[in-house]
This record gives C-alpha cells, sequence and structure tokens, in this order.
C-alpha cells in the first residue's frame, strides 16, 4: 500500500531512545518484526505528536502506545469502553512486567483510593491507566488525580481507543465519548493518540476536527483480510430465519458463526428458530443481564452453541473467538464501517471464512422508520428539560445522526445491488484504500468474492 504522509514523515526519524525501544520491542513484547506502518506511529508518539492511527482487528494497533508508555516517563492513560477489554490487556502487560491498573466500579472505594494515591506520588510505578470514557467524566478524584501528574509532567500521553465512537455511534450508544474533546482541553499540550477500526473519509475528517488533528497525524494500517469470502444475496423466503438456516446448512453446519439481527426482538426469534431447526443458538443482546450475556458468550466460545444471534451494539467490541467460520448479516448494517468491523470478526485464526449479507430490495423503506425511531429516543434521552438551549442543541445533534444514518443506509444498498464490481474493492475503496485490483480478489482463492467468482465462472464458459 502506499505510504501516508504521517508515514512518509516520520520513516527516517531519530531519537535519542532507539537503542532503548528497539531492546523493549523484542525483549519485553517478543517481537522481531514491525507491521505496516507500526514503527513510524510509535516514532511519533515518543517525539509527543498528537497520532491518529487507522487500522483493522489484528494489525497492531495497541502496540503504537504501550511501547512508548514503557520508554516514557509518567503514566498513559488509555480511555477504553469496554471493562472486560481493559482488564484482558492489564493482565496481558502485567504477565510481561508492565504495570498497569483500571480504576472500576466493581472495586471497592477502597481499592480505587489506592489507585489515585499511586498516581499522586512522586514517583507513580503505574505506567498504563486504563479508564471508561463514562469513569474519566465522572470521577472527580481522577480528574484530580491527573492534573496533578500534568502539573508534575508525568502525565504522558492520553489514547483515546475505538475512536470512531467519538462521532460514528458516540451520540447513540456512549454519549460520554463526546465529551472527551472537551474534557481533553483541561490538560492542553499533553499529546493525544487516537486509535480506530477503518472508517470512511467523512468520518475520519470529523474525528480530526473534534480532536484537532490534522492529516498529516494520520497512520493507516491494511485492511484487507485475504482469508475471507464476502458474499449477498437476496433473501429468498418471507422468513429470513429460514434463508439463515438453509445457507448455514449448505455451508457451515458443523462450524461456529455469528448471525447480526437488526433489534433485539429479532435476536430472540432468529436464535429461536434455529434451535427449531436443530441447530444450537442463543441470542445475545443489551435487555439481558450481564451475567445472561458472559453466560451466553462463553458458552458459544466453548462451542455449547453453535450460533450466537446479537445486535452489533451488544455484540461489538472485544470479540477475539478465532475459528467463527462465518458470519451473516440478516438485515442490512447500520453502515459500511459496521459491516466491515462485523465481518472482521470471521477466520481471526486465518483460515477462509464466509460473509454473507442477505437484503431485500425492499429493506431500505422498512428501516426508515426504526432510523427516525431510534433518533427520536436517543434526542428524548438526552435532553435536560429545563434547558432550552440543551434541547435545541440535543435536536440538531438528533438530526445530524439521522442524515447520517439514512445516507449509511443508501450506501449500503447500493453495496448489495452492485453486480459489477469485487465485493472487496468496493469495501477498501470506500475506506479511501488505493487498491491494485489484481492483488485483492485472486482468482484461485477460496475466499474470491461472489461477484469476482461470477465473472470468473462466466469467462471460463465462453472460452
Amino acid at each position: 500500500m502506499d505510504e501516508s504522509p504521517a508515514a512518509k514523515k516520520f520513516k527516517h526519524s531519530n531519537f535519542r531512545q532507539s537503542e532503548e525501544m528497539e531492546d523493549a520491542f523484542k525483549n519485553i513484547f517478543g517481537l522481531e518484526e514491525y507491521r505496516v506502518h507500526q514503527l513510524e506511529a510509535i516514532k511519533a508518539n515518543i517525539l509527543k505528536k498528537n497520532v491518529f492511527v487507522v487500522g483493522d482487528n489484528g494489525a497492531g494497533k495497541s502496540l503504537c502506545y504501550q511501547l512508548p508508555a514503557c520508554l516514557s516517563a509518567g503514566v498513559t492513560v488509555v480511555i477504553s469502553p469496554l471493562k472486560a477489554l481493559n482488564l484482558e490487556q492489564i493482565k496481558e502487560l502485567t504477565e510481561l512486567g508492565i504495570m498497569a491498573w483500571t480504576p472500576s466500579d466493581d472495586q471497592s472505594e477502597r481499592d480505587q483510593n489506592r489507585i489515585y494515591i499511586q498516581l499522586i506520588n512522586e514517583d507513580p510505578k503505574i505506567k498504563l491507566l486504563y479508564v471508561t470514557p463514562e469513569k474519566m467524566r465522572n470521577t472527580a478524584l481522577l480528574i484530580k488525580a491527573l492534573k496533578s501528574l500534568n502539573g508534575r509532567k508525568l502525565l504522558a500521553r492520553f489514547v483515546i481507543d475505538e475512536a470512531q465512537c467519538i462521532i460514528e455511534v458516540g451520540y447513540d450508544f456512549r454519549p460520554d465519548y463526546g465529551t472527551l474533546n472537551e474534557l481533553l482541553k483541561k490538560f492542553r499540550g499533553v499529546p493525544i493518540m487516537a486509535l480506530s477500526g477503518p472508517i470512511g473519509p467523512g468520518i475520519q475528517e470529523d474525528i480530526l476536527n473534534q480532536l484537532q488533528m490534522t492529516k498529516d497525524q494520520v497512520f493507516t494500517m491494511p485492511f484487507n483480510r485475504f482469508n475471507l469470502k464476502y458474499a449477498v444475496e437476496k433473501r429468498k423466503t418471507k422468513s429470513v430465519e429460514k434463508d439463515c438456516f438453509n445457507w448455514i446448512k449448505k455451508h457451515c453446519l458443523n462450524d461456529s458463526g455469528i448471525v447480526y439481527c437488526w433489534s433485539k426482538e429479532d435476536c430472540k426469534v432468529m436464535a429461536s428458530s434455529l434451535n427449531k431447526y436443530d441447530l444450537l443458538a442463543c441470542s445475545y443482546h443489551s435487555d439481558m443481564t450481564d451475567e445472561d450475556r458472559e453466560s451466553a458468550q462463553n458458552k458459544w466460545n466453548e462451542n455449547e452453541y453453535k450460533v450466537i444471534c446479537a445486535t452489533s451494539a451488544a455484540f461489538g467490541m472485544g470479540i477475539h473467538k478465532p475459528d467463527v467460520r462465518y458470519v451473516i448479516h440478516s438485515f442490512l448494517p447500520e453502515s459500511m464501517e459496521h459491516y466491515h468491523r462485523e465481518t472482521g470478526r470471521a477466520g481471526r485464526d486465518g483460515k477462509m471464512s464466509r460473509c454473507i449479507l442477505f437484503y431485500s430490495d425492499r429493506d431500505e423503506g422498512l428501516l426508515q422508520p426504526r432510523i427516525m425511531e431510534t433518533t427520536c429516543k436517543a434526542i428524548s434521552r438526552d435532553i435536560s428539560n429545563d434547558i432550552s438551549s440543551a434541547i435545541s442543541s440535543e435536536i440538531r445533534k438528533g438530526k445530524g445522526s439521522k442524515d447520517r444514518k439514512f445516507k449509511n443506509l443508501k450506501t449500503m444498498m447500493k453495496y448489495c445491488r452492485t453486480q459489477r464490481v469485487c465485493r472487496k474493492i468496493q469495501l477498501l475503496t470506500y475506506f479511501g484504500m488505493d487498491v491494485i485490483e489484481a492483488n485483492i480478489c485472486l482468482p484461485n482463492s477460496e475466499a474470491i468474492c461472489d461477484i469476482c467468482e461470477r465473472a470468473n465462472a462466466g469467462a471460463a464458459a465462453t472460452r
């Protein structure tokens, strides 16, 4: 892939910690070779530049701040949305001998206070502090501790993980992401690193504006997953549940998979229907208790359930099951960003896996009222009834959210209806990637997309 302006800018830059960095890379993290644009992003971070890293799951984004944190004086604060994922990262770092902590509501007040006291010590031992955006916004003791660190020049950097939430889902899903920019203004001069999954140029531009960064601070890692076979099919029956079962029975009956559904009710219906077809399935959505969701995911991870039927909002970040052989979308995904991330949960072990999207020409008309309904609910949730300016602000945000979702819906319908352009090229082009067509969908690969597969079959028939 072509080098980004940021990669070119830092490719040959040197600094006094170069030898120390290489030593940590090999002897602490046990790595031998940097991934695409990883080294350049790490150099920029160590040189205290604001950095925006955009890359697929498993592209190595975390190392871009974890390695600099080992070399920097003071504490690196990682703002990350999932408590379970934070605990997993902390466990991995601890095993490497790197001190990482998180203040969590699951801890006693005494244990949380011990973390804040450690932060205000003259020489804090913590290298990485993981916090949720809600914790960052609502905990006065945490802000006080960070101000103490900053005043002593021991606040090394802020890292915003899953930065696409700032624009893409922050308003509807995690509202506190939308307030991070204002919060970080209290710590002017502290470098910021933002990490995001694949996003389109429009969303990327909005995030850059929010974080006051420029395009020459963006490091883009490769997005193409060569082992994923993309296909789109029109729904053949009145029951999408039957379409899904027929497809699974034909292609992946004994394999582990995910079926994404539009709503919580759709998840329940899908799981119930698949079980009636003697395919062990469970549902996963936000109306379930934490214990029930954890139980469902654990049983799916252990293959007690073959299929998990989920909404993307509930079953999103932090899914690392390696042997997911298929991801089915039983309805249109919310956006190309959602679609790419959700299909990216297939084939983490590098083996060929399938991504199938079922759609109907009527979907656009069916989904528009749902978008209006969810937008109105979000507005009513967030409005402060006694402040008229807040009402006006929430209505404007709601209109922007609705317009963006309608635009995303049209983009997804275009993706479904297009029959002459390779699925992978459509995806990569949407994300602003330069593509060499011959290297994207290989003719002899098992993972060739449905459009290229038909084109090759047609060409072979005419020879």
